[in-house]
């Protein structure tokens, strides 16, 4: 008789090895997403792993010494994020760049490689998130997908330092999916759950950067909609047992997070930053004047998002005036504004996932919206790469509602078309964004066109044709950065260099002198006026 014979015809093993087919049929699936997501993100990005070092990217150049060894590890854990003045404190995205110095070495391929790795994950996350609540397959995959081709987070791709974002975002996935986890044994029973790593994927994420403190209240709303969909009563007795080491693991990794936080920035940024003019005007005006422009932003970055047309990365100092009274921009912020915190509430029976969307969105643009108190920056798209999960959930419900629709054939091929047109059309954007992105000579030529009347856009050109020997287009763009504001030290330090090798010595030592004299100097003017005492 065949040895395994009376195995086979027991009923509870037959259940079990049913139950694995089964589980090897959902990882099949769910690893075919996943390689859908790389093979979506590097047809797109894939280019920038052919990109350089530019702009932010140069603070992992000049911090090369310490990053790369792994035995001052300790030592980049416990440094601000590149200086204290930046009010930032993300030892986690730190630690990333030490292991891909490690991993890869200091060639910049290796960086952009890790970086388009971590973005598709995150998009093969956000399926993970909307199929563990929502239960819609269709709905999880045009969330994740919709989220990954959305041309606005071309600047979180392609600029190394965008990993901060992507980090964040990352990590706060995996501690919200842990809140709706179900363990099972091999028979399919419910084991006792574990909070302990959602506690620290959270710590994780906002070490990365802060804006993952958005996790808290969108946690809320995780576990509201993971006990209650399906007509089940959210107020029940063990639902409050069930959940609060839930919330205590949370906390820790917030207190764990700020603690090491206020010993490394110290009472004076530990909640505050310093930035110039240049880099946020609304930090020099009244309280009005700055909500006012912050819901034009908003609008900006709504527009944007959608219709990606002239996407920037930089919208410094005076390319978004201050506004003194509502435009029609700012009407228009305003409402959307008050239309998610709207949403949150009225979608949350009738359509759980648009509550969620709003939820991410306000919870995750708050932080960095100048809104309730401004921050070290005016406008950014990477700024938008953690509220934009909320516009995937909504954009992806409206393709699921048209393609459900009376379940009819011609609003389901209607649906497919309308997903085809937008991932051609948004995928061919991102594709030709990401090329602006692979020098800093095409990156601040783009700036400068769109953004021209950004000083730090046309003096960050001014100087790309000085290093080029342009020594006439460097003039006039440096120039033109002084017409727009006078007071950008390095602009006018490189003007200075300008006249120094046009053998105007006074003129140049003035401008180098006025450098170190502004508010926020430019240092290197020292050696520079050492150098004119050299030559003279």
């Amino acid at each position: 008789m065949n040895f395994f014979e009376p195995l086979l015809e027991t009923p509870e093993t037959k259940d079990e090895i049913k139950f694995a087919f089964k589980l090897t049929a959902e990882t099949k699936n769910k690893l075919i997403f996943l390689a859908v997501c790389f093979g979506l993100v590097f047809l797109i990005y894939g280019s920038t792993l052919f990109g350089d070092f530019v702009f932010d990217d140069r603070h992992i150049v000049e911090e090369q010494a310490r990053l790369a060894d792994l035995s001052s590890l300790d030592k980049t854990l416990a440094s601000p994020y590149w200086n204290k003045e930046t009010g930032a404190y993300r030892p986690i995205t730190l630690a990333s760049y030490t292991f891909n110095f490690l991993l890869f070495g200091s060639a910049p391929a290796g960086f952009h490689f890790v970086n388009l790795l971590l973005y598709a994950l995150t998009g093969f996350l956000i399926y993970r998130l909307a199929d563990k609540l929502f239960k819609e397959k269709i709905l999880a995959y045009l969330s994740g997908i919709i989220f990954l081709i959305l041309p606005i987070h071309t600047e979180v791709a392609a600029n190394i330092v965008g990993r901060a974002e992507i980090l964040a975002l990352l990590f706060s996935l995996l501690a919200l999916i842990e809140l709706v986890k179900d363990r099972k044994d091999q028979a399919g029973v419910k084991k006792y759950k574990k909070y302990w790593p959602a506690g620290f994927w959270f710590f994780l994420a906002i070490g990365s950067k802060e804006t993952a403190i958005a996790v808290l209240p969108i946690a809320v709303f995780i576990v509201y909609f993971n006990e209650s969909i399906g007509g089940r009563n959210f107020w029940r007795k063990e639902n409050l047992y069930k959940y609060w080491p839930a919330w205590l693991w949370l906390a820790a990794g917030a207190i764990a997070y700020f603690a090491f936080r206020l010993m490394v920035l110290g009472q004076r940024y530990f909640l505050s930053s310093e930035a110039s003019l240049v880099e946020n005007p609304l930090l020099f005006t009244d309280a009005g004047s700055r909500l006012i422009t912050a819901f034009a932003i908003l609008w900006l970055y709504l527009k944007k998002s959608f219709w990606p047309f002239n996407l920037c990365s930089d919208y410094s100092f005076n390319q978004i005036p201050v506004l003194h009274a509502f435009s029609a921009s700012a009407i228009l912020g305003l409402s959307f504004f008050l239309l998610i915190i709207a949403g949150v509430f009225l979608f949350f029976r009738r359509a759980p996932i648009l509550s969620l969307g709003s939820a991410f969105f306000l919870f995750g643009f708050l932080p960095a919206a100048n809104i309730i108190f401004p921050t070290g920056t005016i406008m950014g798209e990477r700024l938008m790469y953690y509220p934009s999960v909320g516009l995937s959930f909504y954009l992806a419900y409206g393709l699921y509602a048209i393609y459900n629709f009376q379940k009819r054939k011609i609003f389901k091929y209607s649906a497919i078309g309308l997903f085809a047109a937008l991932a051609v059309f948004y995928g061919l954007m991102g594709y030709w964004r990401a090329g602006d992105w692979l020098t800093e000579k095409r990156l601040f030529a783009s700036a400068a066109e769109c953004a021209p009347a950004s000083v730090l856009s046309r003096s960050n050109l001014g100087a790309v044709y000085y290093l080029d020997g342009n020594l006439a287009a460097a003039k006039q763009e440096l120039l033109a950065a002084q017409a727009i504001y006078g007071g950008y030290a390095k602009g006018v330090n490189n003007l200075g260099l300008i006249y120094r090798r046009e053998g105007d010595g006074a003129k140049a030592r003035g401008l180098f002198l006025k450098a170190l004299a502004l508010p926020f100097p430019y240092y290197g003017a020292w050696e520079n006026l050492a150098l004119i005492s050299l030559e003279e």
